[in-house]
């Protein structure tokens, strides 16, 4: 019995990939399907633009991408959505999270930060039985220099928490000169680890260095929710 208690943790444990900079993402656009499109018309746009359209912010949303999981309860699929609302300068802007079950809303969540990439799931990092939305943002360019940022958020019920920030890419031009291959090892106490890649001369990618642990960079939480 003592072994099979020793060992049941470590059988708990999966290493997920947070972000991947070797993979070619496809450029496709995005869409939602139809009945929650019909939501989003009827609901979602209007909250958004009572929100936030005012003078600096022309609410014109860009959908980034939408992903599955069991966001804010366990046992249940769920849609988010990720937005861009509007720009509002130089690497900053408004963008909002939009969750949907059975095509039917869950909430709308807005904060004031920058530019947003991209939106992915992982599989319930810390062994909850909630899974988490990694949000990717790109910075504006200072003297050419850029880079990719990604924050990780957890819903306690219907309240966003971010674990953490961690830089994914760091670039001259709009060209990656540096990224970070991230994974977590998952459990009560999860365990981050970052892989390093440079760009040789040919702009591809090579591993350098070796996989080691990291903390996430703590955040300020600005999201809100929308009603």
């Amino acid at each position: 019995m003592l072994l099979v208690f020793a060992a049941s943790p470590v059988i708990a444990q999966k290493t997920l990939i947070i972000h991947d900079p070797t993979i070619q993402l496809m450029d496709e656009v995005p869409a939602l399907p139809d009945d929650e499109a019909s939501v989003y018309d009827e609901v979602v746009l209007p909250k958004l633009k009572a929100k936030y359209n005012a003078e600096g912010c022309n609410v014109d949303p860009e959908l980034l991408g939408e992903v599955s999981g069991s966001f804010t309860k366990k046992g249940v699929v769920q849609k988010a959505a990720l937005y861009q609302v509007c720009v509002t300068g130089n690497g900053l802007g408004i963008v909002a999270v939009v969750i949907f079950e059975d095509a039917k809303l869950v909430g709308i969540w807005g904060e004031n930060s920058g530019w947003a990439i991209r939106i992915n799931t992982i599989s319930d990092l810390n062994s909850n039985g909630i899974d988490e939305l990694a949000l990717s943002f790109g910075g504006g360019l200072h003297q050419g220099k850029g880079g990719v940022g990604v924050e990780i958020i957890e819903f306690d019920k219907l309240k966003p928490q971010i674990l953490g920030w961690f830089q994914a890419e760091q670039s001259m031009d709009g060209t990656p000169e540096s990224a970070w291959k991230v994974s977590v090892k998952t459990g009560k106490t999860p365990a981050f680890y970052r892989q390093r890649y440079k760009a040789n001369r040919q702009g591809k990618l090579i591993k350098f260095g070796v996989n080691a642990m990291f903390k996430l960079t703590k955040v300020e939480n600005n999201f809100e929710p929308i009603s």
